[in-house]
């Protein structure tokens, strides 16, 4: 069989036929198939990462790669099961290889990260995993770095990895992220208890590191010391550092607080309008400052919150790196305790740190202290669900949730000090019924700590009633507008740690729930509300444009439920999404029960590609690729506008040669094929030539340096060939 390259022109597809290149489909056999992530990288290929009970459902022509490692990865109360990376084509039509651990050694294949910019060449690539093991085993999750990056070198083992010990809500978000340099910032213990949990750094030969500045270090002689820099400890060298840590515990520590009086009654800017107070985000804690040679932890503070008993441990659940300059964002809660409203609480701050770890600034993403000068407290429950970055428009966008309302809750979206103009798709929480959970989008300065814009994403409660106005764009398909009416919601929560930003700043995430708001170019939509079919609990994939205005795209993936019963939905998680320049790629699971039964209805399916399946046996994984004219932009491709994929045929074989060059080249068949036509396009598709050569022959001594596609047409198919030109 000869392999030959055909050509994919993205700008040239018709906007209106998007929408018919919509793949849905299982993967899997008998067994239980999960995948957690998906990443495109820059020769167009997807990675699709998770695991498997076995790996019968792989085709015997598809390679697969065992990775191996040195040392030991405790999971030893595991589930034994393959933690997999699928290789799929650009087109998702052909798995081209299967990258696994040797079975029962990982629980899975969680995260894949690079140390790349978005839509740039990728980079190295680094993956975490779950283990099953007791606390003394380091049970948690481990952090690695693989030795291929699928297209310099294919991975067949870790250069290292590192043992994180995690448990509770940490195990389950799993807050790492990589720098420009290949540097990993974790998160290793529990949250919200008694026990421990710090922030590290590991350096890039995956061993933990000294920051500069940061509060905390531990040093060679196995003491511990509190200060800052590193360099300023006893023995007066940073040689005497072995690393540095945060950590997120109030009892014996002083982290996230103030030293000084001055610094712990500083009056601050909130970012939206008003203050606070404290230059770190634990002292509204507190009563005063914290020495690190005799902590104390006495409340309340200021406006009225103290530190809850039960729970020392701190929760830090998201954090990103800004690849440019490796700043560091991270979004957290703090146990807390409202006294005069003897109420528990859970207060949320998002803090940013340069790449020494010295403080920037931190929002506690409401007002503390409003314009018109009055203490609030905010009893919701608030937390961070995830970070990330939008590189074009220089901000922190912030996922995070609140669980119950009252007048003090996440700002909202049309009351926004640095943007007077700005107005969310949701401005606020609505309706009577506190007691659920709800999302809230944010957009942060990443300098200063600004807020730019935000939404909340709460879904129509079933049943409920007080709808307003229809919303006036057509692409919200008749659905009543959020901000008219005082309709109750219910709980949404989105996926943790997986929301993406596109190269214009479009948000992008998954979420799950009940009566979900699905536009007008939906693949799978929810019955509204007064046509009288009953909702069911759901997974959907939105995209927000860059104001979070509106979703450009917001779709169901879940079972086909009856709408009278109810009977048939709840039964999907979505927990990976990327970007990409024609739509937004998912993946996930559909559930079963423990006696391996698939729940509910079939997903709607479409363009089922030859590996997969359209009949879910046990858990069976998902994949999406949804596109649409609205989800389309060119600049989200991870390398270029033009894609190329391998496919099989017998036909006929091009070589083109010397490459690279940069005077003549030869184009050479198998065949014979005459005077050859050919056009010749740039990487931004644009023709540069068009014609026949003669002698198989090709002057290119009058283009400019880069990489071009030949196209070469022949009877039978046009066929596609890279070719580089050098400079001279």
């Amino acid at each position: 069989m000869i392999k030959y390259f055909a050509l994919i022109i993205i700008s040239l597809f018709p906007k209106q036929f998007l929408a018919q290149q919509n793949i849905v489909t299982y993967l899997g056999n008998n067994g239980k198939e999960t995948l957690y992530d998906v990443l495109q990288i820059s020769n167009g290929h997807f990675l699709a990462c998770g695991y498997a009970d076995n790996l019968d459902w792989i085709l015997p022509n598809i390679p697969r790669s065992e990775l191996t490692f040195q040392g030991n990865i405790n999971n030893s109360l595991g589930s034994n099961r393959y933690g997999i990376i699928i290789e799929f084509t650009a087109d998702l039509q052909n798995i081209i290889r299967v990258v696994h651990f040797p079975k029962g050694v990982v629980e899975d294949i969680r995260m894949m990260k690079t140390n790349s910019l978005p839509y740039e060449s990728t980079g190295d690539i680094f993956i975490s995993c779950n283990t099953s093991d007791t606390d003394s085993n380091d049970g948690g999750y481990i952090i690695a770095k693989l030795n291929g990056n699928f297209i310099s070198n294919l991975p067949n083992s870790l250069i290292w990895f590192t043992k994180v010990w995690a448990k509770s809500i940490t195990k389950e978000a799993q807050p790492w992220d990589v720098s420009s340099k290949g540097e990993v910032y974790y998160v290793s213990g529990e949250a919200y208890g008694y026990d421990w949990s710090a922030l590290y750094c590991l350096n890039q030969q995956g061993q933990r590191k000294v920051v500069k500045n940061w509060r905390t270090h531990w040093l060679k002689n196995g003491n511990e010391w509190k200060g800052t820099p590193a360099a300023n400890n006893p023995f007066g060298s940073i040689d005497s550092v072995k690393y540095s840590g945060i950590v997120l515990k109030i009892w014996g520590r002083c982290e996230l607080r103030s030293w000084t009086n001055e610094e712990h009654n500083a009056t601050l800017a909130d970012g939206n309008g008003g203050t606070k107070k404290g230059t770190w985000p634990a002292d509204f804690l507190f009563d005063g400052p914290c020495d690190p040679s005799n902590p104390s932890a006495s409340g309340p503070g200021y406006n009225g919150y103290s530190a809850e008993a039960c729970c020392p441990v701190f929760g830090l659940t998201s954090l990103v790196v800004d690849r440019r300059n490796n700043d560091l964002y991270f979004g957290m809660s703090f146990k807390s305790y409202a006294v005069q409203y003897e109420s528990p609480d859970f207060e949320p701050a998002v803090i940013a740190m340069d790449s020494t770890g010295d403080l920037r600034w931190w929002s506690r993403l409401y007002h503390e202290i409003s314009p018109s000068g009055e203490i609030n407290i905010s009893l919701p429950d608030q937390y961070v669900d995830a970070l990330a970055i939008d590189y074009t428009n220089n901000t922190l966008v912030v996922g995070a949730r609140c669980h119950g309302n009252n007048t003090q809750n996440f700002w909202s979206g049309n009351q926004v000090a640095s943007n007077p103009s700005a107005f969310g798709f949701q401005n606020r929480f609505t309706g009577n019924s506190g007691n659920n959970h709800v999302s809230w989008l944010g957009k942060l300065g990443l300098l200063n700590g600004a807020l730019k814009h935000s939404t909340f994403m709460a879904e129509y409660a079933e049943g409920t009633s007080n709808f307003g106005v229809p919303h006036p764009d057509d692409l919200l398909d008749g659905w009543p507008d959020p901000n008219s009416g005082w309709p109750n919601v219910n709980t949404t929560r989105m996926a943790k740690n997986a929301i993406k930003v596109s190269s214009n700043g479009a948000v992008c995430l998954l979420a799950v729930g009940r009566r979900t708001i699905t536009t007008a170019n939906a693949y799978q939509k929810m019955v509204k509300p007064f046509y009288g079919g009953l909702s069911a609990w759901n997974s959907f994939v939105r995209v927000y444009n860059t104001n979070l205005e509106k979703p450009i795209y917001s779709s169901l993936i879940v079972g086909a439920w009856d709408t009278l019963t109810q009977n048939g939905g709840d039964n999907t998680e979505l927990f990976g999404i990327f970007k990409t320049a024609k739509g937004v790629v998912c993946v996930g699971r559909q559930k079963a029960n423990l006696s391996g039964e698939s729940l509910g209805n079939l997903i709607p399916l479409t363009n089922i590609p030859p590996w997969g399946v359209s009949t879910p046996e046990n858990e069976t994984a998902i994949i999406a690729y949804l596109q649409d004219s609205l989800l389309f932009n060119q600049t989200d491709s991870i390398a270029n506008p033009i894609s190329i994929v391998e496919i099989i045929s017998d036909e006929i074989l091009i070589d083109v040669f010397p490459n690279p060059s940069n005077e003549l080249v030869y184009i050479k068949s198998n065949r014979p094929m005459g005077n050859t036509q050919i056009q010749m396009l740039d990487m931004l598709g644009n023709t540069v030539f068009n014609g026949a050569i003669f002698n198989d022959e090709l002057n290119i001594s009058a283009f400019s340096s880069g990489t071009y596609i030949i196209l070469i047409q022949t009877q039978q198919q046009v066929i596609a060939k890279r070719l580089i030109i050098i400079g001279r």
